[in-house]
């Protein structure tokens, strides 16, 4: 009877189990702007393959975007004011939620456009999926935006005091807990008689009427500015890319969820310091892997020279330097640096699979190739992640406009 009793609960647990093993998985889905277009794409991470599925036109130049915690909508920020910080004004800043169709990957707009003040840079959300938060780089500030029940976007909360975010603010994310805001801020180097403005990281609160409050604001060495960091998936560790000085931070979080003061480690990014000389060279982006194993940073160098009619890049590194994290302390130790195959990474994902690193290559330049000129289109590049956590690079899906950046990418 025994045996019999047993037999019947394997009989009936192996269909569920059969069943679950053959259930079909979400498709992954990547999402590119070019201009004010938004590519979306299949991701084949055991093919390394990237397949089209059509595009989506925002408003403006698409400046940058995040998808939800669910995956199920996409926030999108677009101006076409211009870049840097002397760039054009504009007269177009627009905030946008998208619902997101797992199967085909349609973006269908949810509710209206929610006008900016000025060209936003970033934008992170919370978790819990209650408020989008938007960077503005020309006035150093933060706004906050309530996310309603159907995953659409409203217009900003009124502070009682502007949330300053530091020189040339760059970045906005939410802890892991949610906890906290950080904001980075790049700084600016000198320029005649400017002295370096240094770069900065601002922490504050978020309560639950969206309002924001200063906790702290750090000051980083000067010549260095950090550009964007990236969260341990299991760890109190935080990681920032310095886009000013090449540097790779990393900074423990206390018991609080705060930033130490001063970081733990501080890694070189560039094969060789002395591309610090050429100008325009600066750090990028950053990836944690999901297993929390490995990093990824960019090295970027867009700086050109006008020849006969054709732009063609002064030289640097366009890279990618590749860290294995300590298991213990979150040390992390430089392993390979790759070529990126393009100019100028400023978007790259690890795909939720862990198997695969797209690289976004912003620009498209001539480049000087062993005597002869050779045009560099901007294109997404797909890098295979080996076992040691190192790249091999597979492909490149070059873009079809080169007078557009591509200036985002995500998965």
């Amino acid at each position: 009877m025994k045996k019999n009793m047993i037999s019947l609960l394997l009989a009936a647990a192996l269909p569920t189990a059969t069943l679950a093993d053959s259930a079909p998985k979400a498709p992954e889905l990547l999402y590119a702007s070019l201009g004010e277009r938004i590519l979306a794409y299949r991701v084949d991470p055991d093919a390394a393959e990237l397949h089209p599925l059509g595009e989506t036109l925002a408003p403006a130049n698409l400046q940058f975007a995040v998808k939800n915690s669910t995956g199920s909508m996409l926030y999108v920020v677009s101006s076409n004011a211009g870049n840097g910080t002397l760039g054009a004004k504009g007269d177009t800043h627009v905030l946008q939620a998208y619902h997101i169709d797992t199967a085909s990957g349609r973006l269908v707009q949810v509710g209206e456009n929610v006008n900016l003040p000025e060209r936003p840079i970033n934008l992170g959300l919370d978790r819990g999926d209650r408020f989008a938060i938007v960077a503005y780089n020309q006035s150093a500030t933060l706004s906050v935006h309530p996310i309603g029940a159907d995953g659409g976007v409203g217009n900003a909360v009124a502070q009682g005091q502007v949330p300053q975010a530091g020189i040339f603010t760059h970045q906005v994310t939410f802890t892991p807990d949610d906890q906290y805001v950080i904001a980075l801020a790049r700084g600016n180097d000198a320029v005649k008689q400017v002295p370096d403005q240094p770069g900065s990281i601002n922490t504050f609160s978020l309560d639950a009427d969206g309002l924001l409050h200063k906790v702290s604001s750090q000051a980083i060495d000067p010549g260095i500015g950090p550009r964007h960091l990236a969260y341990h998936p299991s760890q109190p560790w935080v990681y920032m890319a310095m886009e000013r000085g090449n540097k790779l931070y990393m900074y423990s979080r206390d018991a609080d969820g705060r930033l130490a003061e001063r970081p733990s480690y501080v890694k070189d990014t560039l094969k060789s310091l002395d591309n610090m000389e050429f100008p325009r060279q600066r750090g990028g982006v950053i990836q944690v892997s999901p297993d929390g194993r490995f990093l990824y940073v960019s090295n970027r160098a867009d700086a050109a020279t006008e020849r006969d009619g054709k732009r063609v890049n002064n030289g640097g590194e366009n890279n990618i330097a590749v860290f294995a994290i300590d298991p213990r302390t979150g040390e992390p130790r430089r392993i390979q640096i790759v070529d990126g195959h393009g100019i100028e990474a400023r978007t790259m994902q690890v795909d939720p699979s862990g198997k695969l690193l797209i690289v976004a290559n912003q620009l498209t330049q001539w480049v000087n190739d062993h005597g002869t000129l050779r045009k560099e289109h901007s294109n997404l590049s797909v890098f295979r992640i080996e076992d040691s956590g190192k790249l091999q690079f597979v492909r490149k899906y070059d873009m079809d406009d080169e007078s557009k950046s591509l200036l985002w990418m995500d998965i």
